[in-house]
């Protein structure tokens, strides 16, 4: 573990000073503010001393993975190949699962690829429908297996769609909703921690989440840190305070509390303050960790809303990755981030529909490489 002391005028130029020298992965350890000694403190303004810690083993395997990776794109290695090599190895034993697969094909590979995606509960009508005209490939010819693979490493790339990027061109007030425990305020700090200290955007922070304490008491610690204003709103004539306040930022950043499916009047609330805001991107933030069963009750909840994002979370915390499939089922709201972990701003990127695509076809190797990448 690398300690490093790093003084500026400001919090967030006294970040920047620690991320530039130890990279993204820095490990904010302590914040305090140093007055000038002697005769210059007339003088002098006070300074900022943040202390930043690097895993340098951990940074070193980040390395060596990202080395790896840039060899396997120089490579002209197709990455269907590995798909392929994974089909045959798996042909063998796909079927000693705990699941039993609830359909034959004349094809084995189909039914390779149909118990994956069953593995990783994606719902019988969506494997279905991606496997479908296709049990006609014969698995003799190397040339009909590679299309094969292809053809439905495609078709799940396009079930997933194209991600959207948050969009700060013109200036925007950015909702994050949804239900309660899926993580929005620690995207939210991802998400800005990106957009204020990497693009140099002006941001302010509004909470409508006055319910829990706690997240209020979260998203002004993070305010502190970013250097972020913000505002706590209790009604309209407080948000429309607020958004006057924020009314030269690039993005006005708002924290809804978490509705519960089960309560109605919870979402008028939520129809209320939106129609407040006259240049929105409104995120909707679930769990991959949620039932299938609550995910189609949440956004049933939701279908009046025609114009939101998804943001996935809590990747890391299961091994089933089929509910972004069925979610497409669900609804043609396009996805956006993923986020897999805790730590600030590293654990989130942009939706990656081949990454996905890999892993629910059953090839891990080098799936998911943690790094922010908004691009």
């Amino acid at each position: 573990m690398k300690i490093q002391r790093y003084e500026a005028a400001t919090e967030q130029e006294a970040i920047k000073k620690a991320q530039e020298e130890l990279g993204m992965d820095a490990i904010i350890l302590n914040i305090k503010k140093i007055n000038p000694k002697g005769f210059y403190r007339f003088f002098r303004s006070p300074k900022v001393e943040v202390m930043a810690a690097i895993d340098q083993e951990k940074r070193e395997r980040q390395f060596q993975s990202e080395e790896k990776t840039v060899q396997i794109l120089e490579s002209k290695i197709d990455h269907l190949e590995k798909l392929l090599h994974t089909v045959v190895d798996h042909t063998s034993n796909a079927f000693q699962h705990q699941k039993p697969i609830e359909r034959k094909y004349k094809n084995k590979i189909l039914e390779v690829f149909h118990q994956n995606l069953l593995n990783n509960e994606v719902e019988t009508e969506v494997i279905e429908k991606i496997l479908e005209g296709l049990d006609d490939f014969s698995e003799k010819d190397e040339g009909n297996i590679n299309k094969l693979v292809g053809i439905v490493y495609n078709r799940i790339i396009q079930w997933i769609g194209e991600p959207k990027a948050l969009d700060l061109t013109e200036p925007s007030q950015i909702v994050f909703i949804g239900p309660t425990g899926v993580g929005k305020t620690t995207t939210i700090a991802k998400i800005a921690a990106h957009h204020a200290l990497k693009e140099k955007k002006t941001l302010g922070f509004i909470t409508a989440d006055t319910y829990r304490i706690a997240a209020v008491d979260q998203l002004k610690t993070y305010a502190e840190i970013l250097d972020i204003p913000i505002e706590v709103v209790y009604g309209k004539e407080e948000l429309t305070f607020a958004l006057q306040c924020f009314q030269d930022k690039h993005g006005v950043i708002i924290d809804t509390a978490g509705r519960s499916h089960k309560n109605p009047n919870q979402f008028n609330e939520l129809s209320e303050l939106l129609g407040e805001l006259p240049n929105k991107q409104v995120y909707l933030v679930l769990s991959l960790t949620t039932k299938y069963n609550d995910l189609q009750r949440i956004l049933q909840m939701y279908t009046a809303m025609t114009d939101y994002h998804i943001i996935l979370t809590k990747m890391d915390e299961t091994t089933c990755l089929g509910n972004i499939l069925n979610i497409r089922m669900l609804t043609s709201q396009p996805f956006s981030y993923l986020t897999n972990g805790q730590n600030v701003p590293e654990d989130i990127e942009l939706l990656n529909p081949q990454k996905i695509a890999k892993i629910l076809l059953g090839s891990y190797e080098d799936s998911w490489i943690k790094q922010p990448d908004f691009e």
